[in-house]
């Protein structure tokens, strides 16, 4: 017997997985994605299990299943006999409504479990857009959406990613952050709570204990944020002895021996990434001042060519996947690369499987891959310069050549390829018009070279996203444009190209100046994320979803200057609201990056993959290489000793018991 809506509550299991197929699936797009029943999806049974993880991506399923961080979390926790991880994702708004319509809270999609019976809902979350999501899978759950609010019964809302190192916007609906590479923290984490649910200690204490006991953790509600009288941050005061400060990161020394899943889930509908992908590399020493994802990873691991060629021979026979994606942060610094493609083509060519590298950086080896990789079929060829001036390259500390990349497009001419991509910023530090008219130029010289063959220009995709200033690099204190003069300087892109078959794509201002805005505010935020929710802000990365009149009636509502808070240029003194979790590189690291960028002056990368040859060390702070100071002076010109590491948590701080003191910023 199929139950009504007036009793769908109560369901779960293959009952509620009824209920969903006859009563909301037929009624929204792309009802798969709801249902489950994917191959290598992991299914066990519940009893007698220790810990529980609902694990949630705060955005569709096609962007959540494509996530390599995620299919890790997702191996891991399940890799123990003891544990259960299933997979949750933000309904879309159709699906959520029909939810909320039929009274059925948000389940699990492996064995259709209600999300509030888990012990722990793990959020995974990569991009800032994601955060109104996050509060719709809380409510669909019935969770309460405050950590304050929730009780024992409740799940540990515990929240990971790249997004955590600028936590604060949603500190008020995360019980605890997890800092760092996950393969580890996430199972030492979840061991933890398991042992002390099992001890039946209060939420309030359990948190406490983790926080103290757990590396990597960050748990808001144990810290108290003090402002100046012109809303700048004056002090930030731990509230219980013996809590870290700042959180140290977690990193993952061994990735040659970390788990990685071979056995990926291959999903019934169409999602992002339609491949099998390795991590092959982590970390990037390259040093580019505007990426947060090479300052939180360093520093670079990577597995040997062995490792990788197993992993993508288990993956093959496990998903039947017809690419292999070779991933990392910049794939063509990896030592061997050429050799690893050639011989995964070598393995792979007979059976019409494809190798891609989607990153690849503008340098000499570059020329050397298109060979490789059009040996099963020729795909666009993909590459980042991100400025189209070595000017400007300089600036972000990206000192490529152009030969580099007109080498290498050209061999690629030459092998049968007639489409590239091409990734560049704009309203970079020291951008001019004439650095902004140089993307579209540079971009038709690349669709010309296929002429100099004797055939027709090559179709460019020049894709021009807007630069938002992140948490953990040199740019973190750098002004950010506003949205008109983002349309401006968008309008002289798009006038500066004349090839019919160059394509501009550009990024809606609007939806970069509210990832600037989460990416650069505090804990005063929470309520306005809040705010714009209930009124039915949902989706806010996707164009069509975004409802810009609902957010800055939210930041009016909560007296907030959204632009104070995205725009203006921050004091290389202030507090920054990411303080307690900004133990990856060093601020004299950043600083100092910062001001070579003013002066257009390049920082060589510290380290080479090649392990044949010895490099020096930047004292970024990243690693675990300590030359001696002097040494170190010498090669960053700038002098260091009496320089305190922990400089940046010095500024007014008033330690309680158990956090060592330290004396100011002079």
């Amino acid at each position: 017997m199929i139950a009504t809506a007036r009793n769908a509550q109560g369901l779960r299991g293959a009952e509620l997985r009824r209920y969903v197929e006859r009563h909301l699936a037929p009624h929204v797009a792309t009802p798969a994605q709801y249902l489950g029943g994917e191959l290598n999806r992991v299914v066990k049974d519940h009893a007698g299990k220790r810990i529980k993880v609902a694990l949630s991506f705060p955005d569709t399923y096609a962007m959540g299943s494509s996530s390599t961080g995620f299919r890790i979390l997702y191996h891991v926790w399940n890799l123990r006999e003891d544990s259960v991880c299933e997979r949750v994702f933000a309904p879309w708004p159709d699906m959520e409504a029909k939810l909320r319509e039929h009274g059925v809270g948000l389940y699990t999609l492996e064995t259709f479990t209600p999300v509030r019976e888990y012990d722990v809902l793990a959020f995974s979350c990569a991009y800032e857009m994601g955060f109104t999501n996050m509060l719709t899978i809380l409510d669909l759950a019935g969770i309460p959406l405050r950590a304050e609010a929730r009780t024992r019964e409740d799940p540990i809302v515990i929240f990971g990613g790249h997004t955590a190192f600028a936590p604060e916007p949603v500190a008020d609906y995360v019980d605890a952050f997890c800092i760092g590479e996950g393969e580890e923290l996430a199972v030492e984490v979840t061991e933890k709570i398991a042992e002390l649910k099992a001890a039946g200690l209060p939420r309030e204490e359990l948190l406490l204990r983790l926080a103290r006991e757990v590396p990597g953790v960050y748990v808001p509600r144990f810290y108290k944020f003090e402002y100046f009288p012109d809303g700048a941050i004056a002090d930030v005061v731990p509230l219980a002895a013996r809590i870290p400060f700042p959180v140290k990161r977690r990193i993952v020394h061994d990735l040659e021996n970390a788990p990685f899943p071979t056995r990926q889930i291959v999903p019934y509908v169409d999602t992002v990434f339609d491949r099998y992908s390795i991590e092959i590399m982590r970390g990037c020493v390259n040093g580019c001042r505007f990426c947060q994802a090479g300052m939180i990873t360093r520093t670079q691991r990577q597995r040997s060519i062995e490792k990788v060629v197993e992993l993508a021979k288990r993956g093959y026979e496990e998903t039947g996947y017809d690419e292999i994606g070779l991933l990392s942060l910049s794939s063509s610094d990896y030592y061997g690369i050429a050799e690893l493609a050639k011989r995964l083509n070598d393995h792979f060519e007979a059976k019409g499987v494809s190798v891609g590298l989607p990153s690849l950086r503008m340098n000499e080896i570059l020329a050397t891959l298109p060979k490789e990789l059009a040996r099963v079929r020729k795909g666009g060829l993909t590459i980042a310069p991100e400025a189209a001036t070595e000017r400007m390259r300089n600036i972000i500390n990206k000192p490529v050549k152009d030969e580099h990349l007109i080498n290498a497009v050209r061999e690629a001419f030459k092998l049968g390829y007639d489409h590239v991509k091409l990734y560049f910023m704009l309203g970079l530090p020291g951008e001019t018009d004439a650095d902004l008219r140089a993307i579209g130029e540079f971009s038709d010289r690349i669709s010309m070279l296929r002429k100099e063959l004797g055939r027709p220009p090559a179709k460019v995709s020049a894709s021009v996203s807007s630069f938002v200033p992140k948490a953990g690099t040199p740019f973190q204190w750098a002004p950010m444009l506003s949205r008109e003069e983002w349309r401006r300087r968008q309008q002289v892109i798009m006038g500066s190209t004349k090839v019919k078959a160059v394509r501009v794509k550009v990024h809606d201002p609007d939806v970069s100046y509210l990832e600037g805005v989460f990416s650069r505010g505090d804990r005063r935020l929470g309520p306005a994320i809040e705010s714009a929710w209930r009124n039915g802000a949902r989706f806010d990365g996707w164009d069509e979803h975004l409802k810009m009149d609902v957010w800055m009636d939210a930041f009016a509502k909560h007296g907030l200057d959204p632009d104070k808070i995205a725009l203006k240029e921050r004091p290389l003194d202030e507090i920054l609201p990411w303080v307690v979790v900004s133990d990856t590189v060093s601020e004299q690291f950043l600083k100092r990056e910062l001001r070579r960028a003013a002066e257009e002056r390049i920082t060589e990368t510290c380290a080479d993959t090649n392990p044949n040859v010895e490099t020096p060390c930047f004292i970024c702070d990243g690693c675990e290489r300590s030359p001696l100071w002097d040494k170190k002076e010498a090669m960053l010109d700038a002098p260091l000793k009496g320089v305190a590491r922990d400089e940046r948590y010095a500024r007014n701080w008033r330690l309680t018991e158990g956090a060592r003191n330290t004396a100011p910023v002079s």
